[in-house]
């Protein structure tokens, strides 16, 4: 793609608990990727080597996984194994068992959160350390109780990190504003709505009107009508660009001044309507690639003179996005998501100094 905006429908897993829309730079590689993993099927058991990589590259998520291929030979080289998952949670057990029967130093990859789930405890039982790529689920660090702390290092935003990004925003430009906050009554959707709906709380900053209107309507004309009674000239959407972009041209319609803002899920296909100049969103800028940051570390991890684990825990990784390391709980001290608003029917970042 040119350096335009990539549409979460325009990955597959849009809409999965897993990868986000902006998580990898898609490559024309598919031809390459097959004769790689052709040519290995025909191989003898590896030598431990160093890293190896799990992610789904075949069945419905391909895509996805060769654009991590891709971003990960580039930094590591082509002698990184790489085994399938399928997104799929048998699968990625038989992936697991083969790391730990070759004894690869840590994995990178796992990022469909199905298949994470099914290989993470024999990888944390044998003491592979993952480093997990575009899995949002807030827990994936988390040991299960009456375990021992996972090696698990999540590169990516988890799902908290897109609702703090864009409270801590809306707090600064709402702060003199009429807002309402509505949702479509998805999880998505209600989770967006109310977890910003607390954080606007702490900053003293309280909604007009809160409601959750029926999603992919031709018109929304009633819920305008709400919106408008409420005197409401701000709305946050917990929904999708389809519903925000009928709303927005409803507003316009009937000569509503209205500012709309919204989560990831606005960054979408232009099929799903065109969103008003101004509209804000939260996003991971286009040219941040997660698979080659997770690539970065786990070069340097190897590296290091100390067990890889502890490597993962302890250093400070130079990469694509400036200095970053986890904490003590896996998570990464690096911020992923930028506001973005929208002009000319793309969303664009903020610079720096204007992102709240």
């Amino acid at each position: 793609m040119d350096g335009g905006w990539k549409s979460a429908a325009a990955l597959p897993f849009a809409g999965v608990r897993c990868i986000t829309a902006s998580m990898f730079r898609l490559v024309s590689t598919c031809a390459a990727s097959a004769l790689l993993l052709a040519a290995m099927a025909d191989q003898p058991a590896r030598a431990a080597d160093g890293a190896a990589m799990i992610a789904p590259l075949s069945g419905s998520y391909a895509a996805v996984g060769r654009a991590f291929d891709a971003s990960v030979r580039d930094v590591l080289g082509d002698d990184v194994p790489v085994l399938d998952d399928g997104c799929d949670a048998e699968m990625a057990e038989s992936a697991a068992r083969d790391v730990i029967e070759a004894g690869d130093a840590l994995v990178i990859g796992l990022p469909c959160i199905d298949a994470f789930d099914a290989a993470m405890p024999a990888l944390a039982e044998a003491g592979v350390p993952v480093i997990a790529v575009g899995i949002r689920a807030d827990d994936i660090t988390a040991a299960p109780r009456g375990t021992a702390q996972w090696p698990v290092f999540r590169v990516g935003p988890a799902a908290d990190a897109e609702f703090a990004t864009l409270a801590a925003h809306l707090a600064r430009v709402w702060r003199e504003a009429s807002f309402a906050i509505i949702d479509d009554g998805t999880l998505y959707g209600r989770q967006l709505a109310e977890n910003v709906r607390l954080l606007l709380a702490d900053a003293a900053l309280e909604p007009v009107f809160v409601d959750t209107y029926r999603p992919l309507l031709e018109s929304q004309a009633a819920l305008l009508r709400r919106l408008q009674r409420s005197g409401a000239s701000h709305v946050l959407i917990g929904g999708e660009a389809r519903d925000a972009a009928v709303i927005a041209a409803d507003a316009a319609r009937i000569g509503y001044p209205l500012a709309i803002a919204g989560g990831s899920i606005l960054v979408a296909p232009p099929a799903d309507g065109r969103l008003p100049d101004g509209t804000i969103t939260v996003a991971i800028p286009n040219d941040v690639d997660l698979a080659r940051i997770a690539a970065q570390i786990a070069e340097i991890a190897l590296a290091a003179d100390m067990p890889v684990t502890d490597a993962l825990r302890t250093l400070t990784f130079d990469t694509d996005i400036g200095p970053l390391a986890f904490g003590g709980d896996g998570e990464p001290d690096a911020r992923f998501f930028r506001i973005h608003i929208f002009r000319n029917g793309r969303p664009e970042p903020l610079t720096p100094d204007m992102d709240g």
